[in-house]
C-alpha cells in the first residue's frame, strides 16, 4: 500500500512570510490512496475508509468488511470530531448514497489548501481512536489466550461419566417432531 506524506507549514528552503511563520508545522503518515479522479482515500481506520471527495468537496466514510453499530459509532465520531475542528459543516452531515455510508460538507477557504487540512484532521482523528483499538486488539488476544489454553483455576479434567450420548428432548429417532403430534398440523 501506498503511504502519502504530507507536510503542513512551511517548505523546507522557503522563507516564512509572516502568516506562515505563526502556522508551525505538523508531519503525519497515512495509509492513503489517490483515485483515478483525484479523491483520497484513507485507510488507516479499523472500521471505516474514509474518502476526500476533492472535486464535489465532501468527506465520505464508508464502513470496511461489515455494517455493525461500531462502524456508525466511528462515522458519527468522525463527523463530529470534524465539525467540531472547523473542517465540515455539521448541518450537512448526512447517510450517503451506499448503505451505511455517511457524508459530509467540507467547508471552503480561498486562504488555505482544504484538502491537506482534510488530510491533517483525519490523521488526527486516526491518531486519537489508535489506543482505543489497541487495547481492544490486546484484549481480544488475551481472551483467545484465555479460552484456548486455561489456567488450573479456569479448566477442569474430562469426566466421560458426565457425558452421554443422547441429551435433551430432540432424539434422532424422530424424524418430523420431537413429541410426535406433527400430524395434527395440516395446511
Amino acid at each position: 500500500m501506498a503511504d502519502i506524506d504530507v507536510t503542513v507549514g512551511t517548505p523546507l528552503g522557503d522563507t516564512p512570510g509572516p502568516s506562515q511563520a505563526d502556522a508551525g508545522e505538523y508531519t503525519f503518515k497515512l495509509d492513503a490512496r489517490k483515485t483515478l479522479d483525484g479523491d483520497i482515500i484513507v485507510r488507516d481506520h479499523p472500521d471505516v475508509d474514509i474518502v476526500v471527495m476533492v472535486k464535489k468537496n465532501k468527506i465520505v466514510a464508508f464502513p470496511k468488511e461489515n455494517l455493525n453499530d461500531e462502524a456508525y459509532l466511528t462515522q458519527d465520531k468522525l463527523f463530529d470530531f470534524l465539525a467540531k475542528k472547523g473542517v465540515i459543516s455539521s448541518e450537512s452531515v448526512q447517510g450517503g448514497n451506499l448503505h451505511g455510508s455517511m457524508e459530509g460538507d467540507i467547508l471552503e477557504n480561498a486562504d488555505l489548501n482544504v484538502n491537506k487540512i482534510c488530510l491533517m484532521m483525519l490523521a488526527k482523528f486516526v491518531e486519537e481512536e489508535k489506543p482505543y483499538f489497541d487495547y481492544m486488539d490486546k484484549f481480544e488476544k488475551q481472551q483467545e489466550e484465555r479460552l484456548t489454553a486455561p489456567n488450573e483455576a479456569e479448566s477442569s479434567e474430562f469426566d466421560p461419566s458426565r457425558h452421554a450420548n443422547i441429551k435433551g428432548t430432540m432424539q434422532p429417532i424422530y424424524i418430523r417432531s420431537p413429541y410426535g403430534m406433527s400430524f395434527t398440523y395440516r395446511e
